[in-house]
């Protein structure tokens, strides 16, 4: 047979009680299909139900953590209510098991985060970032909005006017601006990443599994049932969505290397902020 065999999208390691799960795709962005997203779902199911895992930690060494979902699926999905539908309810799952997680999961984030990347590090317990990491909503640019990722964040990790905020300007943010809005919890030097995960792990193995458990439970459930109502809005409102044909002109556009139709360029003629005297 010609040809390499095409890479798996997630491979699944334990080493000394932590489930190491890995996102293999940098090359192409790490980005989430159906594919990827079935074996990250599988693949947290396994570790959370493994009596020797004590952790997770969800890594993506060499090149972006995750630049969101698959544009090609994307496009797919907009004459195809039934996969969007799938696709959707297959994201949402995902994350509701990293939340519902007996176990603390670890995202150990280097690279560029984008649109449901965000997502996918925001559900974890724990988000430890290189300084070479980035965190972007990027959604409105293909007019779109992050409505899965919303209720995994909102009044969680950000409250609803930062996330405004990001979301209305696709502000993209330093590790260190990550750190100071709590989107992420540590930030270390690259030479210095594989030390702190270190030091956050050995803190979670003094800890008993079953209090870190408890409190996950507990705390889940002060903002359950917000977040089961939320993503519930969060479905119907993507797949309306996703069924507009502007927002599949604009996925067409990224694909072809270009622009939507929307992009413009801000030119003011006159200076928002006057110089004194003028």
């Amino acid at each position: 047979m010609n040809g390499a065999m095409p890479v798996a999208p997630v491979a699944y390691e334990v080493d000394s009680q932590a489930a190491v799960v890995t996102l293999t795709r940098g090359a192409g962005g790490n980005v989430l299909n159906a594919e990827s997203l079935e074996a990250l779902r599988t693949a947290m199911a396994r570790a959370s139900s493994d009596p020797g895992v004590r952790a997770v930690v969800l890594r993506a060494p060499g090149g972006p953590f995750c630049l969101g979902m698959d544009l090609d699926l994307m496009q797919a999905a907009h004459a195809d209510p039934g996969l969007a539908a799938k696709i959707i309810a297959l994201y949402v799952d995902l994350l509701t098991g990293i939340q519902s997680s007996p176990k603390p999961v670890i995202a150990l984030v280097q690279g560029a985060v984008t649109a449901g990347g965000i997502g996918l590090v925001g559900a974890c317990d724990i988000v430890l970032a290189a300084e070479s990491a980035t965190f972007e909503f990027s959604e409105v640019i293909l007019g779109l909005i992050p409505a899965n990722v919303i209720p995994f964040l909102a009044t969680v990790r950000l409250p609803l006017q930062t996330l405004k905020y990001l979301i209305l300007t696709a502000k993209k943010l330093s590790a260190r601006e990550a750190l100071g809005l709590h989107l992420a919890d540590e930030v270390f030097p690259e030479d210095r990443l594989a030390s702190g995960v270190h030091a956050v792990l050995k803190g979670l193995f003094r800890a008993s599994p079953r209090a870190l458990a408890e409190t996950k439970q507990f705390l889940g459930q002060l903002a359950g049932e917000q977040t089961e109502r939320a993503c519930v809005l969060a479905q119907a409102k993507l797949l309306e969505l996703i069924r507009d044909p502007e927002v599949l002109q604009a996925i067409r556009a990224f694909r072809d290397g270009s622009t939507p139709a929307w992009f413009a360029k801000y030119r003011p003629e006159h200076p928002l902020v006057p110089k004194e005297g003028t």
